[in-house]
C-alpha cells in the first residue's frame, strides 16, 4: 500500500515534532466520517463545516472556545478524524466503539510515548506503545505481536535476543514505522499522506473544552 501508515511515524518525527500536534488520528470501521466524529465530540450536535487545510485547522484552535478540531475522510471501508491542537487520545471512552472498530494513532508529543489503540464493541482490545519493546495492554494483547516479530518490531518471546544490548536494537523511528506498517496491513488500513497533509477535508470542532488527557 503506498499510503500504509509508516509515514505517519515519519510526520510525528519530524524537524522539531512541528506536525505531531496536528495528527492525532482516529479511525472507525463500521461508522460513516460524521457518526465517529459525533461520538469523538464533547457536545451536539457536530456540525461539519467546509474543506480545510491542516494550516487552515489548525488556526482555528484557540484555547478559549476550540480546543481540537477534525478534519473528516474516507479510506476503503474506514472512516477517519485528523485531529488538530490536540485529541482526548488515551482518554477516549471505548464506548465509542459500540457496533464498529476504532483505531487511534496518538503522538503524545508532549508526553512520550506515543501509542496505538484498538477498540471493538465498547472494549479496548489493544493498547501498544510505540516504544522499545513489546508493552501491549488489553483483553487481546498480543493481537499483533506474531507480525511484530515477523517484522523484526520485537523478538520472539523467550528469545535469546531480549538480551540484546542498545547497539543491536532497531532504531526507535524504523520500530515505529514497522509497527504503524503491521497495524495497517493487519486491519486492512491505508491513510492518504497527500490529502491529510496538504489537501482539503471537510472539517469540525471536536472539542470545546480541553481534552480529559491534559
Amino acid at each position: 500500500m503506498p499510503n500504509d501508515l509508516a509515514w505517519i511515524a515519519d510526520a510525528w518525527s519530524g524537524a522539531n515534532n512541528q506536525n505531531a500536534s496536528d495528527l492525532y488520528v482516529t479511525c472507525a470501521r463500521g461508522l460513516s466520517p460524521q457518526q465517529l466524529a459525533g461520538r469523538m465530540a464533547d457536545h451536539a450536535p457536530v456540525e461539519v463545516g467546509p474543506a480545510l487545510t491542516l494550516q487552515e485547522a489548525s488556526r482555528m484552535v484557540d484555547l478559549a472556545q476550540v480546543y481540537c478540531v477534525g478534519r473528516l475522510g474516507e479510506s476503503g471501508d474506514w472512516s477517519y478524524v485528523v485531529e488538530c491542537g490536540g485529541s482526548e487520545g488515551w482518554a477516549l471512552d471505548p464506548a465509542v466503539s459500540h457496533g464498529a472498530e476504532v483505531l487511534i494513532l496518538d503522538p503524545r508529543p508532549d508526553d512520550p510515548p506515543s501509542f496505538l489503540s484498538y477498540f471493538a464493541d465498547g472494549e479496548v482490545q489493544l493498547h501498544l506503545e510505540l516504544s522499545s519493546g513489546h508493552d501491549a495492554a488489553g483483553a487481546r494483547p498480543d493481537l499483533l505481536r506474531p507480525a511484530l516479530e515477523a517484522a523484526g518490531v520485537v523478538p520472539p518471546e523467550g528469545s535469546m535476543d531480549d538480551l540484546l544490548g542498545p547497539d543491536e536494537e532497531v532504531p526507535l523511528l524504523e520500530q515505529r514505522r514497522r509497527l504503524l506498517t503491521v497495524a495497517g496491513e493487519h486491519f486492512g488500513l491505508s491513510l492518504p499522506r497527500q490529502t491529510i497533509e496538504h489537501g482539503r477535508l471537510p472539517a469540525t470542532v471536536t472539542r470545546t473544552r480541553p481534552p480529559a488527557s491534559w
